[in-house]
């Protein structure tokens, strides 16, 4: 729940940096059919809109900021001035709106907050890979590591989609003896598991269970949403281990 708050926060100084770097006035009315074929109208508008609904999330979430008044007594005073903050906060002075944001921060950064459990250096390892897909899937694991060493939590995801796909292509062609990628480049793993389904392959219902799980919140990582998605650590290492758990009960069948 705080985390949530502080990616608010973030999100809304990141807006308003590209919204300064390209010089624009988010306040400026904007003409919605200009906008359709004028690049500087229709970047406007994007931006326009990016920064309200970051702006709508963070007023959203400040709302459960008052649980960890209960955490710490302490935090109360700090809350309110937080809320006060944001009660007052106004889009259309961005240098205002910077302003505030940033003590906004500062006050959150202030508080004691719940502590994360701590989650010890990932080593995403399988105890068996079939040879005919070892190379592309130990690649794909390294590459899962460098990235939730790093912080990159949507591209871990992504990876995680990834691994589920190859691991479902194999299957397909262990029971049909043909090969997906030939046939249908690019198909994806929701595409997958409707083909499987075609040829009546049948997976263990917990499994799909899993799969269909992570390909949810790799679909709303990777899509353009209103609001973008951005997994905390502790999110994103319960999908890289759904994903382990998937690809060793299908590799072992």
């Amino acid at each position: 729940m705080p985390y949530n708050f502080k990616q608010s926060i973030e999100r809304i100084q990141s807006i308003l940096k590209d919204i300064k770097n390209r010089k624009i006035d988010p306040a400026k009315k904007i003409d919605s059919v200009k906008s359709l074929y004028n690049f500087k109208e229709s970047e406007s508008s994007y931006y326009a809109k990016s920064l309200q609904t970051a702006f709508n999330q963070l007023k959203a979430n400040s709302l459960k900021l008052a649980e960890l008044a209960q955490l710490d007594i302490n935090n109360t005073e700090k809350i309110r001035r937080i809320s006060d903050l944001i009660y007052e906060l106004k889009i259309n002075d961005i240098s205002k709106l910077e302003e505030d944001i940033e003590k906004v921060s500062l006050l959150y950064s202030q508080l004691s907050l719940p502590k994360e459990k701590p989650i010890e250096k990932a080593s995403f390892k399988l105890s068996y890979i079939p040879e005919d897909v070892k190379p592309d899937v130990s690649a794909d694991l390294r590459e899962l590591e460098k990235c939730f060493a790093n912080e990159c939590f949507r591209s871990a995801i992504i990876i995680c989609g990834r691994l589920l796909e190859t691991a479902l292509h194999r299957r397909y062609y262990e029971e049909t003896g043909q090969d997906l990628l030939e046939k249908s480049p690019g198909v994806g793993l929701g595409s997958i598991i409707a083909k499987l389904k075609e040829k009546n392959i049948n997976i263990d219902p917990a499994i799909m269970q899993q799969i269909h799980l992570v390909n949810e919140v790799r679909v709303f990582s990777v899509h353009r949403k209103k609001e973008a998605f951005y997994p905390t650590k502790t999110q994103t290492h319960a999908m890289v281990l759904y994903t382990l758990d998937v690809l060793e009960k299908i590799f072992k069948k």
